[in-house]
This record gives C-alpha cells, structure tokens and sequence, in this order.
C-alpha cells in the first residue's frame, strides 16, 4: 500500500484525460508468489512509473463550475424574503394537492413563478419554484416538493434569481452589481492587453481588483462601541 501519496504520485492533464504517475526511487518490482522482487536489467533510481495498485476513492478532483451564469432578474431587485420560526410546510394540502409553504401573513412579496431558497428547515431545504401565491400567508409549489413540518425551526424563504437559458440583451449576468461592474472592467483590461495597450491594460485590472475588493467588504458589517464615560467631553 502506498504512502505519502501528495508526495509520491502525480498527474498530467492530456485533453480531457487525467494521467497518473507514482514516483519511485528503485528498479521496477514485480509480485510473485506474494513476495516482491525486483525484476532483471531494469534502471535503479529516481523514475516515474505507471501506478501499479488501485486506491479505492483515492483521486479528488476540485474544481470551480458556472451555475446559471445568466438571469432574468439583477439580484438587487430581489427583495421578497420571509424569515421567521412559525413558518411550516404542509405535504399536498394546496390546491391540486401541491405542497405548502405556510406563514401568517408573512408572504405577501413572493409572486407566481419566483424562484425561492428555503434555509434553516429540518428537512425542505433546497430551492423551488412557486406554482402559485394563493395568499400572503401561503405559497404553493409542485407536489412531492415537501415533507410536512411542523413550525418550530428559525426557517428563512428568500428569492433569487431564475436562470434563462437563452439570455438576451435584458438579461443580467448571475452576480451582483458591484462584480457585474467588476466583469466589465476585466474584459476592457484583456481588450486593451491583446492591443498592446499595457498602460491601459493595467489601468483597468487595478480597477477590476478594486471592485472586487470593494465587494469583500461590503459584506463585512463592523460595529464599535464606547464605554459612556462620566463626564460629556472624551
């Protein structure tokens, strides 16, 4: 059995095929009769070799995938959300026996055919689609969405956007205004980069990496706070 396998094997990228390599620093060896031996006229040091076991799930491969890349709506317009722990979850009791999303006089933003996110829930976490805001107090969904579930957990129900397909000219891109800006001046910095244009260029990644900074930060909600002192001037 191998160890040390972040050390002694490694991979190449040939089109889409991965090819595994294990590093060894003896001849080549062989297996017989349960005893390893090395073979004949082989080279002696430092190599790499084909692998010669199988290590069940012993690839992982990460990588980074574009989800919905484009959406009908910009996500600053997405202002319909429900948060609260008396929201519950009904299992075919809606009209046409659809599941329920239940919550007095909590979902009146929500509109038919709002794409929700629903976090915090026992069992129903995931993302639906509303089949019909029967009310401000119930959304339905298609049959099956649901398992019942009684109020109790802290469950918050939020929109987001809907991805289209075949986007147009009044679509957005699936990010944020700030990245969305952030996009734009990323692709005027390659523009200018295969025009030779290296001072612009530069001009356009400082801006790019600025947004993208100004985004980080944004989400980051700091609060400080004084001790009040006994007299009114510190």
């Amino acid at each position: 059995m191998s160890y040390d396998t972040h050390k002694t094997w490694f991979y190449q990228l040939v089109g889409r095929d991965i090819h595994l390599w294990q590093y060894v620093e003896s001849n080549a060896t062989d297996t017989l009769a349960g005893i390893r031996i090395s073979l004949p006229d082989e080279y002696y040091g430092k190599q790499l070799i084909y692998p010669d076991e199988d290590i069940t799930n012993g690839l992982r491969v990460e990588y980074t995938a574009l989800i919905e890349p484009f959406v009908d709506e910009a996500w600053e317009s997405l202002t319909a959300r429900a948060s609260s722990s008396t929201i519950s979850f009904g299992d075919g009791d809606g009209g046409s026996s659809r599941d329920t999303i239940n919550y007095t006089s909590g979902l009146g933003d929500f509109a038919t055919g709002d794409k929700v996110r629903i976090i915090g829930s026992a069992s129903n976490d995931g993302d639906y689609v509303i089949a019909n805001a029967a009310s401000s107090s119930i959304l339905e969904v298609a049959a099956g969405s649901f398992t019942t579930e009684a109020v109790g957990q802290s469950i918050t129900v939020y929109q987001i956007p809907d991805e289209d397909t075949t986007p147009g000219e009044t679509n957005h891109v699936n990010l944020n205004r700030m990245l969305s800006l952030a996009v734009v001046d990323y692709i005027k910095a390659q523009l200018s980069d295969s025009k030779g244009e290296l001072e612009r260029k530069e001009y356009y990644m400082r801006e790019f990496w600025k947004k993208v900074g100004d985004n980080e930060s944004n989400k980051r909600k700091i609060s400080i706070t004084f001790p009040s002192g006994p007299f009114s001037l510190r």
